[in-house]
This record gives structure tokens, sequence and C-alpha cells, in this order.
């Protein structure tokens, strides 16, 4: 079974002009033929997707709707693109980027980008560093930057350059100088401030670092995190790059004792492994590693 483009596009204009006529007129067709369409897919799926007078939508014809909506978009995004290559201004940037490096590289980064393609369309998005894999995984960007993970087999990646981060807690924390002494007593009765608390099904397995602590504060915005620990309402994990720019950082001491008070990783740009990369890029993918050469 296959759904023809056509058909869907006039189960669309049905919902959304509410009357068989009326989308008829906007398609410019016989209100026979919208009918017959209708009916036909009916037919096709074997359900009803049109409850006739008075009109309503059924849940299968919410979900066509949906589907065809996603596909108009897609196919204004196509012809867009085919005609930018027409006019040779076909550079496209689809990236995900973790907060750290949306604050202190992708500004520079983007600005040089633009301009060596001053016409490209970017999609950029800010995800914790497990997300961004998800996202370059679903296709919802084409290209990620940020912290590799132990195991990516179905990734190609870049390095760029390495961080290490470092489990701070603020010297005006209650708690500030029984962590330096014994961590291990104290972790239990502090909060973790993470940007990101992923599903434990996600990691069964593995024993995570969060459970050590009395719980974990989710806060996606790196000035809020930053803002949260120097006034000492938990403790968590910064990297040397924020530690080398943020002045807030001043107040930050590190938890010393700890098999993971430092965790070291290496960062870059990651991609599908049975992806093509766009021109747009694979420019990208060259602006970065000349600034990490």
């Amino acid at each position: 079974m296959r759904l023809e483009t056509q058909e869907m596009r006039v189960l669309a204009a049905v919902i959304e002009m509410n009357g068989f006529k009326r989308a008829a007129e906007k398609l410019h067709i016989s209100q026979s033929a919208v009918s017959q369409a209708i009916a036909g897919l009916e037919r096709k799926l074997g359900q009803k997707l049109l409850q006739r007078k008075p009109l309503e939508v059924t849940e299968a014809g919410l979900r066509i709707l949906t589907y065809a909506q996603h596909m108009a978009r897609e196919e204004e995004l196509l012809v867009n693109d085919l005609g930018d290559i027409k006019r040779g201004q076909s550079a496209k940037l689809s990236l995900a980027v973790n907060s750290a490096i949306n604050r202190y590289h992708a500004p520079e980064l983007l600005k040089k980008y633009c301009e060596q393609n001053p016409f490209a369309r970017l999609q950029i998005e800010e995800y914790p560093s497990r997300q961004i894999i998800q996202a370059v995984v679903a296709g919802a960007v084409e290209i990620g930057m940020g912290p590799f993970q132990t195991h990516m087999p179905a990734f190609d990646r870049q390095p760029l350059f390495d961080e290490v981060r470092t489990l701070v807690v603020s010297r005006h924390h209650p708690f500030a100088e029984q962590l330096q002494d014994d961590p291990e007593v104290v972790l239990p009765q502090v909060p973790l401030v993470a940007s990101y608390v992923d599903d434990p099904l996600e990691r069964p397995a593995m024993q995570r670092i969060r459970d050590r602590f009395s719980r974990v504060w989710e806060v996606r915005s790196i000035t809020l995190r930053l803002e949260l620990l120097a006034a000492g309402y938990g403790v968590g994990y910064v990297s040397d790059m924020v530690l080398a720019k943020e002045p807030l950082s001043a107040d930050l001491l590190v938890v010393e004792g700890l098999p993971f008070s430092r965790i070291a990783r290496s960062v870059g740009l990651f991609y599908r492994k049975d992806a093509v990369l766009s021109a747009g890029a694979q420019t990208f993918l060259d602006l970065c590693t000349a600034r990490w050469s």
C-alpha cells in the first residue's frame, strides 16, 4: 500500500477548509474529484477518515493530517533547497551543541561560517550532551558537537579538543568544609546540579554517579547552573573551559578524594556512519578542524 501525495493534500484541504466544496475551490479541482480522492484513501486504509454531516475528523484522519502537514513542510524545504542550489547558494548547517560550546565557541564559529556562506540556512539546537547523540541518530540534526561517549559505534567522529569536568562546591555551601574533609560521607546529603537526568532504563547495568547524591536537579541553562552552584545550593560538574572563563568560578572549590572528582573527555564533531555530509556540514567540519589544529 502506498499513500499518494495528492490524496493527502486533498484530505488536508478538506479538514483545513472545513468542507469538500471549499477544498475543491482551494485546489482548483471539482468537488467530485475531492470526494473520489477521500473515498479512495479510505478504501485503501480500510477505515473512515472523515465523518460526514456534520463534517468531523476521525482519529485516523487526524494522524494522516499530521503526516500530510509534515510532508508539506518537507516539500517546501526541498523546493527552497533546490532553488538555493540553482542559485549557487546551497549551504545548510544543521547542528546540535551542548550549553558550554554554545556559550564559548559557537558564536565565533558561526560568525566565521556565515562570513564564508552568507546565504546559508542555519538550524542550531542546544541540547544536553547525551541528547545531542539522540538527535543525530534520529536525524533531527545532521551533526553534533559535544563530548564523546565511551562507545559510539554508529558514528564517525572528528576530535577537536579535550576537557576535564571537575566536581565543585561553593565555599558558601553549608557542607563545604565537610565535603573537603570527607566527601563520601557528605555526598548523600547534597543535591547534584546537572544539565540532564537520563532514564535509568537507558543504562540499567551501569552504576551512575548521580546515585551517590541525595537527588538530582536538572537545570539545562549553564548560567543558572553556575548561579546555583556559586550560591551554595548544590554541587556539580564544571568543565575546565567554564572554570577558566567564568568569574563565578572564583567561589568554587574542587571536591577532591573521589574516583569521580574529575572526568576527562574528548570533545568534537560526530555524525552517522551511513551519512554523506552535506556541503554545509563539511564546511563547518573543516572550519572547526582548522580552529583547533
